[in-house]
């Protein structure tokens, strides 16, 4: 009878690692397949972080000469520091396009995705709504749109997701480290 058990037990576990990772690659196809042409060019925001980007790479200061800033004039406005600093790696071993720019952006998606599953899990304690969650975020228009062009937005969402996740690991485990990260999120 355990045995019995622990093939139905390990079989449903099999069968949602596999939809786990289904959902994930439909996620991260949808967000990389043309990541360069779709959407087509590149809007000011995307130019603006990309010399940035090159621009703190090359000399450690920004187009206006301040070094290693905290928040970045750009045209009109000012842009957070992390996604600027995220993009320098890409720039780095891609150079400056559109790829190194929208990339980030497009990880951050993949990584939200794979982050609802566990956070529904840490919520509800529901294998099946976690994979419902995780496959309704993969195919949500707005968020593949976020994750296929330059979006501080959509690593805020990242990192909302991962600070909740922490907090609540942190709360159900009695884990400190969990509280710290969510604390520094």
């Amino acid at each position: 009878m355990l045995k019995d058990m622990a093939k139905i037990t390990n079989y449903f576990f099999r069968g949602r690692v596999a939809v786990f990772i289904f959902i994930l690659l439909i996620a991260a196809f949808l967000r990389l397949y043309k990541l360069t042409s779709i959407p087509p060019g590149v809007n000011r925001d995307e130019a603006s972080i990309g010399y940035t980007a090159f621009s703190i790479l090359k000399t450690g200061k920004d187009e206006y000469g301040r070094f290693l800033p905290l928040s970045f004039q750009s045209f009109g406005d000012w842009k957070l520091p992390l996604y600027i600093y995220t993009t320098v790696p890409f720039v780095a071993t891609l150079g400056v396009g559109e790829l190194a720019v929208r990339l980030p952006s497009a990880i951050a998606g993949i990584a939200t995705v794979a982050l609802v599953y566990p956070l529904v899990m840490a919520l509800f304690n529901n294998s099946l709504l976690g994979l419902l969650s995780m496959a309704a975020l993969a195919i949500s228009p707005w968020h593949i749109h976020l994750s296929r062009e330059e979006s501080e937005s959509n690593v805020a969402v990242l990192l909302t997701t991962l600070g909740v996740l922490s907090f609540l690991h942190g709360l159900k485990y009695a884990k400190r480290a969990h509280l710290i990260l969510f604390a520094a999120i």
